[in-house]
């Protein structure tokens, strides 16, 4: 069958390495795969009773795979080259890992995808969870599949090694990761193409690459301490990973996922569909944000993980697992990129002998590597970093915008511009960087009117002054601190406005400010008395807290669960009661 496309040049910037016990993983798991043997039995104290129980094999007589199909995958050659320096037991357990969920991917397309069935694969997926214990005493039900006896038996054998955050974090990826199959068999049910924002975002948190890295933790003896696993430096780094390694993945099997098996949710199908361009321009463009996020992914490592480093204090040891994971990071993405030029399941005819062709032995090879950075790789990178600022661009027209609700304005809106504005200048916002006349052009009483059209006018003007408020800030960070680059202020200020939301006593909150940001935001308004309270939203002072930690912002939009067409407000109240009610 003709290739829809020819391979693009990839960007790789690092050279990528081969685990000394390749041969051994083969060995081993041709004979894991076949038995896939399960624990059963006694955990009591951690130790196993011994009873193991044969289930039904992934190879002969699984209606998924034969022997020679695991051969031609060669899941050993990709643990080898994403894992290189990793010892024989280890890159045996991480083999054992990708033979099972590739396995997995294939078991649930055969039962599943290929006859539409999503009641029977959420049955099946429901089933999983049950297999990842956080308490290896709390012991296994009896496994039904091969898919569900090879879970059982590799988290027996690589949980003793990693900390509860660790089996945390691993568990939530593995659930997201099976999940991912059932998200795409309901588009598939639809016949829906997933639009390129969407489909970024799905596949950060069902893709694959998540998991990988939690791999990486444990093959590299690199886990993350846990006080900065979920900082945001790791969670742009890990994106940038996960973005990287679903798009490779989307170059090499597009053939295989849209042409045979009728999947939708492939990058490369997602911007054809899309932008309405030809497949082969559309796998460029998946090429160039690929590149793009290895480019980021790049800057994180070396621009924000040193200053996360001091900010939290790591000892060595730390940086140390920290700096494996990176460099286990790396290996992945060059690993991973060699494998699929190898393995059978993927489109890859002639990309062996492509930009590296006839360039051998070590010279040859980093020529080959010094090629792939420059050209386009090169230009992207300038192009990012060398944007002159304050620059004339346009003219920028407004297109026709198309709204699938109408229009309603609350009456109260003049009212309610007018307190705003007053209520920003008594609370100082009118004294540094906006002034009056500025802030009556901006009218967000305006857009609380058409947010919320029913609602009171004491409602609209808190509204409309907690979008005064968190616009006021969006100006205020990158003036103040963006310009001299004064990130540690930043994160001061940072800090203090979150002291400014106590939940226990709301009242306490004016003791906290100091500046006008600050002395606006506890109250909303100059109530000493004020209580997060709700209209349409949640319940609680910790829900909104937790929203507004989120980024969701103070004005943030939810749904109505009563009216599905219906956008809500969450609000902060000034009410008569008790100074101690939450």
């Amino acid at each position: 069958m003709a290739q829809p496309f020819t391979l693009p040049d990839f960007y790789v910037p690092y050279p990528a390495r081969l685990n000394s016990h390749l041969e051994a993983a083969r060995v081993h798991a041709r004979a894991w795969a076949r038995s896939s043997r399960s624990p059963i039995g006694d955990w009591s104290e951690g130790v196993h009773a011994r009873a193991w129980a044969r289930s039904m094999g992934m190879l002969e007589g699984s209606g998924v795979w034969e022997q020679c199909d695991l051969d031609a995958h060669d899941y050993a050659l990709l643990c080898a080259y994403t894992h290189p320096d990793c010892d024989e037991e280890a890159l045996d357990l991480v083999t054992d890992w990708y033979v099972w969920v590739f396995f997995f991917d294939d078991h649930f397309l055969e039962l599943f995808k290929r006859g539409q069935d999503r009641a029977g694969g959420k049955a099946y997926l429901d089933r999983l969870p049950a297999f990842m214990p956080a308490d290896l005493a709390d012991g296994f039900p009896t496994p039904e599949n091969p898919v569900e006896a090879g879970l059982a038996d590799l988290w027996r054998r690589t949980v003793p090694a990693m900390s509860p955050d660790w089996r945390e974090r691993f568990a939530v990826s593995t659930r997201n990761l099976l999940n991912e199959s059932l998200w795409e068999l309901s588009n598939i049910n639809a016949g829906r193409i997933s639009n390129p924002v969407e489909y970024i975002e799905m596949r950060r948190k069902v893709g694959g690459a998540p998991w990988s890295a939690g791999l990486v933790e444990y093959a590299a003896g690199a886990e993350l301490p846990a006080r900065v696993a979920r900082t945001r430096p790791l969670r742009v780094l890990t994106d940038a990973f996960s973005d990287a390694v679903h798009l490779r993945n989307d170059l090499f099997s597009y053939q295989r996922e849209v042409e045979d098996e009728g999947e939708l949710s492939n990058g490369v199908l997602v911007l054809e569909h899309f932008l309405g361009c030809t497949t082969p321009e559309a796998a460029e463009a998946v090429n160039d944000l690929l590149t793009s996020r290895l480019q980021q992914f790049e800057n994180t490592a070396l621009t924000e993980l040193p200053a996360l480093s001091a900010e939290y204090g790591l000892d060595p040891a730390e940086n140390a697992a920290l700096a494996r994971y990176v460099k286990g990071l790396q290996d992945w993405q060059s690993g991973g990129h060699e494998w699929h030029l190898r393995s059978s399941r993927y489109m890859n005819e002639g990309a062996v002998s492509g930009v590296a062709a006839g360039l051998t032995g070590v010279l040859g090879t980093s020529a080959a590597h010094l090629v792939a950075a420059l050209g386009k790789p090169a230009r992207a990178r300038l192009r990012a970093h060398t944007r002159r600022p304050h620059t004339h661009e346009g003219p920028s027209l407004l297109p026709d915008f198309t709204l699938g609700y109408p229009l309603g304005l609350s009456p109260h809106h003049a009212r309610a511009r007018t307190a705003s504005v007053d209520w920003a200048e008594r609370m100082g916002l009118l004294h540094d960087i906006w002034d009056r006349e500025k802030l009556e052009g901006y009218d967000f009483a305006l857009c609380s009117a058409g947010l919320d059209p029913d609602a009171s006018a004491e409602e609209l003007e808190l509204s409309a002054e907690w979008l005064t408020w968190g616009t006021y800030g969006d100006d205020y960070y990158p003036l103040v601190f963006g310009r001299p680059r004064d990130l540690p202020a930043a994160r001061a200020l940072h800090e203090r406005l979150l002291a400014c939301m106590p939940l226990a006593d709301p009242a306490l909150a004016a003791g906290f400010a100091g500046a006008p940001i600050e002395h606006a935001s506890p109250t909303c308004g100059p109530v000493p008395r004020c209580r997060w309270t709700r209209s349409r939203g949640p319940r609680s002072a910790t829900e909104w807290s937790t929203c507004w930690r989120a980024g969701c912002g103070s004005w943030a939009t939810r749904r109505s669960t009563a009216c599905p067409t219906r956008w809500t407000t969450w609000r902060c109240a000034a009410t008569p009661s008790a100074p101690n009610s939450p």
